[in-house]
């Protein structure tokens, strides 16, 4: 009786050791599966940099600053729409930002000899820039016709400046809008729109204003610039070309580059810092690319 009876305590007290054993390893597996949901996500990361750079931890970008509300010069200082979207996406890619100053038409040869890793400068894309450069598209624009206030000329359309003197930036897409047009009015057996072709956009504006150009072409945007700039002096006398789209550009074939911009840049739009520029810069919502 008693061997049978030390027999069940032992028996027993290994039952007991067993379900506590059960109960500890149950303890371990419960506290992981009670924890916060997520707890266990790695921490979001910022979107990876291209592996070649110009210079190692910037991200290094042509602009021609003399193109407001989008890049210009303050007190020596760049600044305006792309010069903040260019430091926003920089910091999604955790380096930061080098600025290569530059005449228009030289932003492309210094992004296809490797001096610079992208063009930020509210490049238009055009056919012609796409067999150079790929783009990664961020706003849509339409082009103005600007004249002195008053419009002596009576100046409604691009038709209208046949036979007259236009401004325009050398090598920069009104340039080509109006070597375009040109076309159309030799074909209908009118006289050529006069071209004036000058270093930058100050120019082509300096130039209307002191009266060597009737007119000048700029963006929708730069032309609502201009006026708070230098309110009485001119005004808008038509638009066209509403469905031009500007973009960041990369070198042609990039893909590399190409996909890091546009993953940095889907994320300033997502975090809201795309719609607090276009606000701060008092640009149309209708311009946004991503609706």
């Amino acid at each position: 009786m008693m061997k049978n009876t030390k027999m069940l305590v032992c028996a027993m007290l290994v039952l007991v050791a067993a379900v506590l054993s059960a109960c500890g390893t149950n303890s371990a597996n419960g506290g992981q599966a009670s924890s916060p949901a997520g707890s266990s996500k790695p921490q979001e990361t910022a979107a990876a940099a291209p592996s070649f750079l110009v210079e190692k931890g910037f991200l290094t970008y042509g602009t021609a600053a003399t193109f407001p509300p989008f890049e210009y010069m303050v007190n020596n200082e760049f600044t305006g729409f792309d010069i903040e979207l260019g430091q926003a996406i920089a910091k999604e890619m955790g380096v930061e930002v080098k600025i290569q100053s530059m005449n228009f038409d030289g932003l492309i040869p210094a992004l296809q000899g490797k001096r610079i890793d992208i063009i930020n400068s509210a490049m238009y894309i055009k056919p012609e820039r796409e067999e150079q450069v790929d783009f990664i598209p961020y706003m849509g624009l339409a082009d103005s016709i600007v004249v002195k206030s008053g419009n002596p000329k009576g100046v409604k359309s691009m038709d209208d400046l046949s036979n007259l003197t236009v401004a325009v930036t050398r090598g920069a897409v009104e340039e080509i809008n109006v070597r375009e047009h040109n076309v159309k009015l030799k074909q209908a057996g009118k006289p050529e729109i006069k071209i004036l072709a000058l270093p930058t956009a100050n120019d082509a504006v300096l130039a209307t204003e002191q009266g060597r150009a009737d007119a000048f072409l700029h963006s929708s945007p730069g032309a609502a610039y201009l006026q708070e700039e230098k309110p009485g002096v001119f005004e808008i006398a038509g638009s066209f070309g509403a469905d031009t789209k500007i973009g960041i550009a990369v070198r042609k074939g990039d893909t590399e580059t190409k996909t890091a911009i546009e993953t940095a840049l889907k994320k300033v739009v997502e975090n809201g810092t795309y719609k607090q520029l276009m606000e701060k810069y008092h640009l149309p919502a209708e311009m946004s690319y991503f609706k």
